[in-house]
């Protein structure tokens, strides 16, 4: 066996997997450290234990007796999952006997050496839940330490328990279980550190892994609605195309009515397929910028919705506050903006004397601000937060899919922009949107 494999020998009996039974991982590896340092504890005393024995102290071979009982109780209680008792036993019990023993014999031995260890093993045994326990179990060692410095290690008055025997020998196992368990502790560190940083490499392979296979799996799913759309749009103009001539072929009353629900039935579906494929074009194209002019789509948003139900009853009110033209997406703005007066006229409240949309635009710094306020049926407060989800249908009585405030969202995110909703039940609804003005 050469040199390495001794020293790997050397440091495979210190690994965190021997000496404990508890479950082997990061969550664990604190209470698991506390028992390995409880056996270094053990061995510490029965060392001291020996020592004292080979110099006749037999005074300090109990004092020793009792420092390994608490170190065997505390490894006792964390090997049973006890792990909060087990470290009150090792910081506070341990700690406060030490205390003792440093107190009752000369400060030559070098008891309070012990001290050093501690302070860097109450570091190790705690994990962030129990952050204010190690703050107090640091505290607490200062404190013991401080008192023995300033008492000149005698702050139950001048005792000496060895009477002289075994002072010089007992300083250097002192010193060698300070110096081990420093090093232990520094070592086990460096361990702890390693493997966060290798479980960190290993989370983020991880993870970027699952991030290039849903990015595949959404390309796949977005192509193939987008596919699946294009191809159902075409039967469906067929359809209205057949039903057309039909209408005109047939005259009964009864079948011309059949013909025509059929008809509103087909013209809401393809409506539901067009916003798919809205959603769908959002994801897969890039922003595509150029200059527009608001106030002329608005004005040809208004007139293309013409033909929607209530339409006669509404008042505009439009407001551009700037004459410069705005560079953005225009096919993105385009939707928004259709979606949201749409909106706006689908929900007027017809028990109203006089429907009102207003519509104002302003641009301040590279940002450009859109306000759609109505005095509809508004939407409740229960709801406001739900408008925006997928297919979700706050008045049930009205036709829609459910995608339109959601489309607007999704190419808001896609714009950078920003909205505020406000609205009350009976009064109506503002949205604000505020966007970046993109570059050309």
């Amino acid at each position: 066996m050469n040199y390495n494999s001794k020293v790997n020998s050397v440091f495979r009996f210190f690994i965190l997997s021997k000496w404990s039974k508890l479950e082997k991982s990061l969550e664990q590896k604190p209470n698991i450290l506390l028992s390995q340092f409880s056996v270094i504890a053990i061995i510490a005393g029965f060392s001291q234990v020996l020592n004292d024995i080979l110099n006749f102290n037999y005074i300090a071979v109990s004092l020793d007796f009792v420092i390994v009982i608490i170190f065997l109780c505390t490894f006792i209680f964390n090997e049973r999952g006890q792990h909060l008792i087990a470290k009150f036993i090792f910081i506070v019990l341990g700690t406060g006997f030490i205390f003792v023993y440093a107190a009752v014999i000369p400060k030559d031995i070098g008891a309070y050496l012990v001290f050093f260890p501690i302070i860097a093993i109450i570091f190790l045994i705690y994990n962030n839940e129990e952050r204010q326990y190690k703050y107090y179990s640091l505290a607490y060692v200062l404190l013991l330490l401080f008192i023995l410095e300033i008492t000149a290690y005698q702050p139950f008055g001048e005792i000496n328990f060895t009477e002289g025997k075994s002072e010089e020998s007992s300083f250097y196992v002192n010193m060698f279980i300070s110096i081990f368990g420093m090093v232990f502790s520094m070592y086990n560190m460096d361990v702890i550190n390693r493997q966060i940083d290798q479980n960190r490499v290993e989370t983020l392979q991880e993870l970027e892994q699952k991030n290039k296979e849903l990015e595949l799996a959404n390309d796949e799913l977005d192509h193939f609605v987008y596919s699946a759309s294009h191809d159902l749009k075409a039967p469906l103009s067929s359809i209205l195309g057949l039903i057309n001539i039909a209408k005109y072929e047939v005259k009964d009353e009864t079948v011309i009515d059949y013909f025509v629900r059929i008809e509103n039935r087909i013209e809401r579906l393809t409506l539901f397929i067009k916003e798919v494929i809205e959603i769908s074009r959002n994801t897969r194209t890039e922003i595509k910028t150029e200059p527009i002019v608001i106030g002329k789509m608005i004005d040809d948003i208004i007139e293309n919705n013409n033909y929607i139900e209530g339409m006669e009853k509404i008042e505009f009110s439009k407001h551009i506050g700037f004459d410069s033209v705005v560079v953005t997406d225009k096919a993105r703005m385009e939707v928004i903006l259709n979606n949201l007066i749409s909106n706006a006229i689908k929900y007027s409240d017809s028990s109203k004397d006089q429907c009102r949309i207003d519509i104002k635009a302003e641009k301040a710094r590279n940002e450009l601000r859109i306000t759609i306020s109505d005095n509809g049926i508004g939407i409740p407060k229960d709801q406001q937060e739900k408008v925006f989800d997928m297919f979700y249908r706050g008045v049930q009585g009205k036709e829609g899919s459910g995608l339109g405030l959601y489309i607007v969202k999704n190419m808001l995110v896609k714009l950078k922009g920003e909205f505020a909703l406000e609205s009350k039940e009976g009064e109506g609804t503002t949205i604000q949107m505020i966007f970046p003005e993109l570059k050309k």
